[in-house]
Parts: C-alpha cells; structure tokens; sequence
C-alpha cells in the first residue's frame, strides 16, 4: 500500500510486515515502531508519553483491542523450551543456516542482525517439533528484510529444505522484480516499483509468454478486461461500481465486456463482502451449535442429547438445485467419552468444501490438519480462510458456513439463508420447524454411536451450583441473555462439570457460552475471576 503522502506498508501474508515514512514525519509519530527521532533509546514511548519500563508493558500499551484468550503476557500452562530442547534445531537443517558464518545470508549479517530471527527460529522449530513451514516462514522473513536493504542473497533453498513450489505457468526466482508485468499493464507495474524501493525480491515469477491476472498466470491472449478503473479476469462474472447490483457483467475475450439486467434475489441483499462486491445473502444466520457433554441446539433450536465414542455428521448441504446453487459442505465431529466426565468431548472437528478436507483437534491452536498447516491459512480457490481468534479457530467458507471451535468442549456453526430448508445432520434441516429434527437419517460415521435424543433431567447438582454463574442477571453472563439463552448451555455445563465437578472441564463449558455469546453481539464482562477460571 501506497498513499499520496509516502507512507509505504507491505505485508508478506504471513509474518513480515514494514512500514516506511518519509523523513517528514521524522518525531511526530508514536506507536510500536517508535517515534523515528533517530534516537532508539526513547523508542519505548507509551501513549501518555512516558517511558514503558519493558518491552511487554510497552507493547501492551499500544493495545487497541482485547482479544478473548490473549494477555499480554505469558499465563497458564504456557509451553516453554528449554536450551536443551532447542539444541536438535540449531543445525544447517533447521535454523543455523540464519548464522552460519559462510552461508548464503553471511553478506547480510553487518546490515541485520540475524540474532533475534535465529532465536524466533529455534522457538518455533521446538514448538512445533521441526515442522519445517514454521522454520521456513522466518527464513524467508530474514530474506525479504535483506532484500528490502539492497542485499544480495546466495541462493539458499534446496530441494530438501524449504523447497521452492510454484503454481502452474510459474517458476522460482531468488532475485526477482518487486512488481512484475501484469495484466493490468505496464503503468501500474512501473509506479509500484517506484512505491517500493526494492532491487528484487524472492518468489514465484510467470514464464516467459505469461502474465500474472489475479492469482494466475496466463498467456498474453487470455488477459482480461479494464471496467471503469477495476481489471477482471477473462471469464470472471462481476457487478459494477455504483450499479446497485442491477447489472451483471462479465469479461469475454480480447479485452470486451458484456452486461445484462439482473437484479438480486429474494433472500439476497446487494453489498460488498469478503472484498466482493455482489448480490449477499441477507443477514441474519442459522445456529447450530454443540455445547459439550453431547448437548446440541439445532438450527431450528432444538435441544438435543447424543452419547457415545464416535463420529457424526453435525451439518452437511449439497449443490443439487441448478436455480438456487450453494456450496456444498460437510462438518463432521468426532468425539469420545473421556473417561465417562459427564458425555461426550470433542476430538476433532472436520470441515470439507468441494472435496478438501479440514481438521481442527482438540487442544491444537493455530493449527489445521489434512495437510498441516500453522495459521492463518487462506484456500484462495475454495473461498476458504482459518484464522486463530485469541482461543478459538474460525474457519469461514464464502457464501457458506463459518465454523466456531474453542478446541475443547465448544463448536458453533453459522449458516446464511439460502441454505434454508437444504441441510441434514445432527443440526436438522434448518426449515424454521424444530419438531422434525429428529427424523432425519442417522448421521454415524463410525464408533460406538446412539441415535440422539431429547434431553434428559439434567443431573442433581447443587443449586445454583458452578454453572449458575450463566443464570445470574447481575452477573457477567448477563449481558448475553437478550442475544444467547442461556438454558441450553447450562445443561452441556451441568452434564459436564456437576457429577463430580471438574474446574477445567467446567471452565471449558462457560467459555463456550462466552464465545457465543461475543459471536452474537452480547455484552459479555470479564467472567473467569468470577467463575473461578
């Protein structure tokens, strides 16, 4: 990003991010990057001007946001390497490449200093036990910055560490333009590489014939078409600026571009999301949640019960209607019963969008499986994005559901209203009838399964008992009444933590009201000194 006044900020979608200001603003900005007075022994200036005494209440200073699960510090059963545990990652494998004295970054080591990437390296590597993508990540961090300083890097990737892989029509460049030709045109290219101020920089560069339309690269022939300022990519459908949405466009070939009347649908509203502006279904979503303990709600509000060590499908949609297309999903929860704590918990939770499958496990933050990758993670194809927010993982499809899932005991599952009357699972049909939720065909997927069923009295536990808390009016959950009831999530809280009680699992239930209760709009207060938590 380029603005009118100089400010320059580039981002690599994972890590490394810069910001750069024109010596005009030399003293007069504040913030985590200082005050650029030349001076970096005042740089730990808080927003009333006075000296932070340390880096972490300097950063916690600047603050703009509370983020349910992140503190400004380390609490709880944080995991921590010791020296000796690091010691397997300090070689040319991992991240010793960063030091080493004769290595493809030793040109680079009198303008940075690779310290403080080595030991970022060797924390994640230990982390995530040598996962090579969180070793790579950094590297490749050390790289852009060199790069960004006019530093000539040797070539350092290998077909065994941190190997190059580009998309098709794509090859790998260690020293390549900052703004290659596109599509767009030369103009756009030629000012980006005045905005950026870099020599080259490392990635993936089309083949000679090819030029870069959107995420792909393409034959000459097959570029796109420019409508009032935007560039769309051959083929791609689109709505113009300022239309309302009443015509629908598309990009033929040799630059043309076709336009029909067509206005949104009855349940869809005109708008911009996700960056896209079109025809969006309306506001207002299905909920389906699973509460812990076996506990569901419906999309309908049915509240329902279900026992055993197995795998279910919790919501599933196919595209089998050409006049009203969806995408198609399936979410499947697998649990178990924990040692018999008051029912079932969730291991897994397994989201597929068009025949790509991904996991999300109990207990593993920032992470997804099928393929594991660390987070955030965008499927660009599949309008799929994953994100870590503070303790749970949300996984949003475009046009389609998101996915809510605190690694515990917690899921929660949001539908738009095309899907109405199109799903079938443990969440039911989501037809606005919860009487029929229960006939539809069972949805075991393997293990010791039980047909679900309404629920029980729930057990005898003290009154109010720990899971009052949700009950209080007064207290911090009561804020979140007018939004999200409380009831259903009371049940999962005294099937889980009552009999006899377990704080962590106990703990887990009420964060689970918490996050629905913030995902609707409530107005939750700071509950965990309350709850004991």
């Amino acid at each position: 990003i380029k603005t009118d006044f100089d400010l320059i900020v580039t981002f690599d979608w994972n890590s490394y991010a810069r910001v750069i200001l024109p010596n005009t603003y030399a003293g007069a900005v504040c913030g985590l990057c200082g005050n650029a007075n030349g001076d970096p022994g005042d740089d730990f200036a808080s927003p009333d001007s006075q000296q932070a005494p340390d880096e972490i209440q300097f950063a916690d200073s600047w603050k703009v946001a509370d983020v349910p699960g992140c503190s400004a510090a380390c609490t709880g059963d944080c995991r921590v390497c010791t020296e000796e545990e690091k010691r397997p990652y300090r070689g040319d494998k991992h991240c010793g490449l960063l030091v080493k004295k004769r290595g493809p970054f030793a040109p680079c080591h009198d303008v940075i200093d690779p310290t403080p990437y080595f030991q970022d390296c060797l924390f994640d590597a230990c982390l995530y036990k040598g996962h090579q993508e969180s070793v790579c990540s950094i590297v490749t961090a050390y790289v852009t910055a060199c790069q960004s300083q006019g530093v000539a890097i040797r070539r350092w990737r290998t077909a065994a560490f941190c190997s190059p892989v580009c998309p098709p029509n794509q090859h790998y460049e260690l020293c390549g333009p900052p703004c290659p030709p596109t599509c767009s045109g030369q103009r756009e290219a030629e000012e980006c590489h005045a905005a950026t101020g870099t020599a080259c920089v490392e990635g993936c560069y089309c083949d000679a014939g090819f030029l870069a339309s959107g995420a792909e690269c393409v034959p000459v022939a097959r570029c796109g078409c420019r409508h009032q300022g935007r560039y769309y990519q051959l083929g791609e459908e689109f709505y113009p600026q300022n239309d309302a949405c009443e015509r629908r466009c598309v990009c033929r070939g040799a630059g043309a571009v076709e336009c029909a009347q067509q206005g949104c649908g009855e349940d869809e509203e005109c708008g911009v999301r996700d960056g896209v502006r079109g025809c969006h279904p309306r506001e207002g979503c299905g909920r389906c949640q699973a509460l812990g303990g076996g506990v569901y709600t419906t999309l309908d509000g049915l509240r329902l019960v279900v026992t055993g060590s197995c795998k279910r499908t919790m919501a599933e949609a196919e595209d089998d209607d050409p006049q009203r297309p969806l995408v198609p999903f399936a979410v499947e929860v697998e649990e178990d019963e924990e040692g018999g704590k008051g029912g079932p918990q969730i291991r897994q939770v397994t989201v597929t969008v068009r025949g790509v499958a991904i996991g999300m496990a109990r207990g593993v933050p920032w992470e997804v499986s099928g393929e594991r990758h660390l987070l955030p993670l965008t499927l660009e194809d599949l309008g799929v994005t994953v994100t870590q927010e503070g303790l749970h993982r949300l996984l949003r499809v475009q046009g389609g559901p998101r996915i809510l899932y605190d690694g515990a005991a917690f899921a929660l599952l949001l539908l738009p209203s095309p899907f109405h009357s199109r799903t079938r699972g443990l969440c039911g049909d989501f037809n606005g009838d919860p009487q029929n939720d229960l006939g539809g065909p069972p949805q075991d997927l393997g293990g010791s399964c039980t047909p679900p069923s309404l629920p029980p009295p729930p057990p005898d536990c003290p009154t109010p008992g720990p899971c009052g808390v949700l009950l209080d009016a007064a207290g911090p959950f009561g804020g979140c009444h007018e939004v999200v009831s409380p009831q259903s999530y009371v049940l999962g809280c005294r099937r889980l933590g009552c009999t006899p009680p377990d704080p962590q699992i106990l703990c887990e239930s009420l964060q689970g009201y918490a996050a629905a209760c913030q995902a609707a709009g409530g107005q939750l207060r700071d509950w965990r000194e309350a709850a004991g938590c």
